[in-house]
């Protein structure tokens, strides 16, 4: 009665299925795992495109001042010593606070990529 060729038969498609099944598990984290990759690495590099922009502006509008309040200060070299200062003190005030403004949105948006439920699921 259990031995039936007709139940072997089910058992065996079953186990076809249930390969198939693994197969396409195996291909969609290979797919799942590239999606996540490929927005990392272009997040990494738009921020990475930005803030080297972003620190050339800087540098130059750090030197229209420094050289600004050197023709007020009438000493160029007091106003480099004030942008230096400026500069030091807002490093170290991003420095106290870098936990909270890099790790951890850093830290949230990983395990947002990550751990997030596909919408076909």
């Amino acid at each position: 009665m259990f031995s039936s060729s007709k139940n072997i038969e089910s058992i065996g498609k079953l186990f076809l299925e249930f390969k198939k099944y693994l197969e396409l598990q195996k291909e969609f984290v290979k797919l799942d795992a590239t999606e996540k990759i490929t927005v990392i690495l272009s997040v990494a590099v738009a921020v990475a495109v930005v803030l080297l922009l972003g620190s050339i502006v800087l540098l130059f509008a750090a030197f229209a001042l420094a050289y600004y309040l050197g023709g007020v200060l009438e000493s160029l070299s007091l106003g480099f010593s004030l942008i230096a200062a400026f500069i030091a003190i807002v490093a170290f005030i991003f420095y106290l606070n870098r936990d909270r403004l890099v790790f951890q949105p850093i830290a949230r948006f990983m395990a947002r990529l990550i751990l997030k439920e596909n919408d076909n699921e």
